[in-house]
Formats: C-alpha cells, sequence, structure tokens
C-alpha cells in the first residue's frame, strides 16, 4: 500500500508528483532540487540532501537508511564533480555503508544545478 510523504521542511512539488511516497519498507523521495541553496554547487548540493533528510524524517528515517541515489547535476565536468562530492561525502561521513549511486549530466529547471533523488529502507 502507497502512503504519501509531506514535509513542511522541503518544498512543495511543482507538479502532479509527490515529496515521497512509502511503499513496503522503503521511502521513495521525488527529486529535490537544490536552487533554495543559492547559486553554487556547493550550496544546491547541501540544500537538496537537508531536503531529503527532511522528507525521511517524516517517516523517522534519515540519510543512513538511503540505498540508492540518483543525482543530477546542470554541469557535469571535473569541476562540479569535486565540488558536488566534497559536500556529499560530508553528509555522509559518518554513515558505515555508502549508497549505491549514479551521478549523470541533466538539464535542470530554473536556477537549479543540482537535483537527487533518493531511495531508502525502514527495516
Amino acid at each position: 500500500m502507497k502512503e504519501l510523504i509531506e514535509s513542511k521542511h522541503a518544498p512543495q512539488p511543482s507538479g502532479p508528483y509527490s515529496q515521497g511516497i512509502k511503499s513496503g519498507d522503503f521511502i521513495f523521495v521525488s527529486g529535490q532540487d537544490g536552487a533554495s541553496g543559492g547559486d553554487t554547487i556547493a550550496g544546491q548540493t547541501a540544500a537538496s540532501l537537508n531536503q531529503i533528510n527532511s522528507i525521511l524524517a517524516e517517516k523517522g528515517a534519515g540519510l543512513e537508511k538511503i540505498v540508492h541515489m540518483t543525482c543530477h547535476l546542470s554541469e557535469l565536468n571535473e569541476t562540479t564533480a569535486e565540488e558536488f562530492n566534497r559536500v556529499y561525502a560530508d553528509y555522509f561521513k559518518e554513515v558505515a555503508k555508502k549508497p549505491a549511486r549514479i551521478t549523470t549530466g541533466s538539464q535542470l529547471l530554473g536556477a537549479a544545478k543540482v537535483e537527487i533523488t533518493a531511495i531508502a529502507e525502514l527495516s
């Protein structure tokens, strides 16, 4: 059974989708862009991960429960990847088992430079 997840600590969806869905023992978090984090990759990465954490927290989970992430960068090159990875690593330094991940270059809407989706396990 699908259960809607909403957090007032993350932007409300701008279209016909949910912030997150709990299904069985998993939480699926929709893409969280980091536009609220300013105009740098670092600021937007932090904003996106904070938003994901807020959505997971609605079901008592956190970043340590994430099993897979898809990370979209508006510019994928060595400089932006290094900046993204530096901030990303800070959020997962206390997590013994880092999530599986794909990072790709994508055309993002508006001022977004970063958008991240996540799948987390509740058990």
